[in-house]
Order: C-alpha cells, then structure tokens, then sequence
C-alpha cells in the first residue's frame, strides 16, 4: 500500500489499550488485530470517523453504539458495551459519534452529522468494509436510547444487517426538547430553529418518516421497557403501528425498570444470543 495512503501514528490509546491507525480515505483502512482507526473527513464533510475494531474468528460482527454522554463524566471517543461484550466471541467494532466534537456541551448527537456531512451513512460504509474484512456474513447493530435511534437508522444502509434496539428514540424531534435544541444549535447553526432543520432532513431526524416507505427493510428487534413511559408513549407505540405488520420487524415489551435505565449486561446478552440463533434475515453482507 502507497505510504500516502496510510498514516500509521506512534500513538497508543492507552484506556482502551489499542493502536492508533489513521487513513485519509474508507476505501484505504486495513485492520491488523486489535487496533483503533480513524478515517479523516474529506472534501465536504466536517467529521473524521472513529472506531475501536476487535476482529474474531467468527462469521458475525456486533456493532456497538452509544447514547447520550454526561461531558462531566465520559470523554471522547466513546465506545460503549465494552465490558458487556469482552467475553462474547464475535467480532466487534465499536463506533463513536465524533459530531459530539463540535461542541463540549453536546450530550446526544444521534450519528447523524451536519447539513453537508451524513455521518450515519458514512458509518454504514465503515461498518460494511469491517464487516468484509472480518469475514462476517451477519452483522448486529446494537444500540439503546440515542444508540438505538442509530441501529434502526442505519440497518436499511447495510445488507444482511440487523438492528437491536433497547427503548430507542425513534423521533429527535420526540425526544425531550432541550436535547433537540441543542442538537440543532450546535450541528445546524444555519437553520434558525429544530424544527426548520427537521423539515429540511427528515428521514435523517425522524425514523417515522424513514420507515413510512415500504421499500425499506425491516429487520430489527425493538426491545422497550414498559417503564419507560415517555418511550412508549412518544416511541414505541408510533412505531409499532406504523411497522408491526412487516417482514423482519419484531418487538418486545418487557419491564427492566421504571425509568429509562439501559438493560442488564445479561439481557443484552441474552438478546444477542436469541437474535443470532432465530431472528437474523438470511440475507449476504453487501459489499
């Protein structure tokens, strides 16, 4: 490979023990074994992209993505699910939203990008190259709250994929408003308000509106604790009626708690378990 293409760092990432690979281009990245990669933005896009890729020996890749942060508490990047996932045998590829960057106040950003930068599909394209390096013919993109906003958003971009979503929002604009102002005052400063930026992307910000298409694959497994009312009421019930009736969608409704806590490691667990063994489509990873 041409030196130009590949900037390889002297860096080490010392809390989540990886190297650090940097390409200047997707279509360049090779994985080696454990490491972390960035991908540079190019020519009209704002953000690079930043994963942590662990591969196996296993025809299956579990992608892990992350919700809301506390900036008081967490740093970037955030990989999120590690220890729930450090004894399973798949591959993983742990993905952070690196729109968070564009501001240290931002909590949520949903992996959505800015108005010229569609990072959702750009991780898309990320995870099909891992996932056909890694040899894996299933892959499970696994999100709660904000991060399974992102597995139901992306799942339609990659074939043979599957989305499992814990209480995910399914709507930016029906999530608490403070999360939404501040999403689209931060990502979107042009628009003069969140819902002019709605307007503008709604398949990006609305998954109602993604899904109302009936050309768009169905192929997920929407986990909600029942406890969560704001959820039910404002994500779950909308979605449900609009897409129960179709093939590959799934949900379970089940109590973890009376609020919105992420499930058990041992549920997550459990859920993976189940979706790989009777729920994943029998469709090839495109390429």
């Amino acid at each position: 490979m041409a030196e130009k293409d590949e900037l390889r760092m002297d860096n080490w990432d010392s809390r989540h023990k990886a190297p650090i690979v940097e390409w200047n281009e997707l279509q360049d990245l090779r994985l080696d074994g454990r490491q972390r990669h960035i991908v540079k933005s190019g020519p009209g896009e704002t953000y690079d992209l930043d994963c942590l890729v662990d591969p196996r020996e296993s025809d299956t890749l579990i992608v892990a993505l992350h919700g809301a942060l506390n900036r008081d508490v967490y740093t970037l990047p955030r990989f999120e699910w590690m220890a729930t996932l450090q004894n399973r045998t798949e591959s993983q590829l742990f993905l952070s939203d690196t729109a968070l960057q564009s501001s240290d106040e931002l909590k949520l950003a949903w992996y959505t990008g800015d108005a010229g930068d569609n990072l959702t599909a750009r991780y898309a394209a990320l995870v099909r190259s891992v996932a056909v390096q890694c040899g894996a013919s299933r892959i499970v993109l696994l999100g709660f709250s904000g991060g399974g906003f992102t597995a139901l958003a992306m799942a339609p971009l990659i074939a043979g994929s599957l989305a499992l979503a814990f209480s995910p929002q399914v709507s930016i604009g029906s999530y608490y408003r403070f999360f939404a102002d501040a999403y689209s005052n931060a990502l979107f400063p042009e628009y003069e308000s969140f819902d002019d930026v709605e307007a503008a992307f709604q398949q990006r910000l609305n998954l109602l509106e993604l899904y109302r298409d009936a050309g768009v694959p169905t192929n997920f497994v929407y986990v909600q604790n029942s406890g969560d009312a704001h959820h039910m009421n404002n994500h779950y019930l909308p979605f449900r009626e609009l897409t129960d009736v179709r093939v590959g969608a799934r949900f379970v409704l089940e109590h973890e708690s009376d609020s919105h806590a992420a499930p058990s490691r041992e549920r997550v667990s459990e859920m993976l378990d189940e979706c790989l063994a009777s729920q994943f489509p029998e469709s090839a990873v495109a390429s």
